[in-house]
């Protein structure tokens, strides 16, 4: 299952002296990611870099940059972290004030990584839950077997009673199969979250 970011994350590390600052937060467009990028800019005007990393699922837009950075030591990193872990719809942005002692390729892409980790975990990733939600209809005479089995799947359900009974249900992915075969309702298909 993919995973998304709840909420933004923050991480604050220092490395020799240098200060390497992690903001992540999700993103489902690139203008969205772009201006997310502006604004910790914009924060820290004085910075010496702000790496970057992003990916979204529409129109499948993955890119980096390294801000200055050695080739390779910053933003492929921070994509790495975030790649790796399966997270989807995501901005990353490392700052770093530098401190005065160089780290080498090696320090760089540990300290970058490691700022971007952080700003993940801190954000409490979680998986990725598509709803799909349906109108219901069945007769009174079903209603009973209709919510005993939505009931045993875990289905939330709202009803209304007319000249026949209709629910509104919302049935999570791993859900579908069981739902599509159950008997007694006729399925209408709304939306999917």
């Amino acid at each position: 299952m993919p995973l998304i970011l709840p909420k933004n994350g923050y991480c604050e590390m220092e490395e020799k002296k240098s200060r390497f600052i992690g903001h992540c937060a999700a993103v489902y467009t690139e203008p969205e990611a772009r201006s997310f990028i502006s604004d910790i800019r914009k924060q820290h005007p004085n910075a010496n870099h702000n790496v970057f990393a992003y990916s979204t699922i529409e129109g499948n837009i993955i890119r980096f940059n390294d801000d200055g950075e050695p080739s390779g030591t910053a933003g492929m990193p921070v994509l790495n972290v975030y790649e790796k872990s399966g997270i989807i719809n995501y901005v990353c942005v490392v700052t770093r004030y530098f401190g005065g002692t160089l780290l080498g390729a090696g320090g760089l892409v540990r300290a970058y990584s490691k700022a971007a980790k952080g700003a993940m975990e801190n954000s409490e990733p979680e998986e990725l839950v598509i709803i799909t939600d349906y109108l219901i209809k069945c007769s009174y005479s079903n209603l009973d077997r209709v919510k005993y089995s939505l009931n045993k799947q875990g289905i939330a359900q709202i009803w209304e009673y007319t000249d026949i009974c209709q629910g509104s249900v919302s049935v999570r992915e791993d859900q579908e199969d069981e739902f599509q075969k159950a008997e007694f309702y006729e399925i209408l298909h709304l939306s999917t979250n």
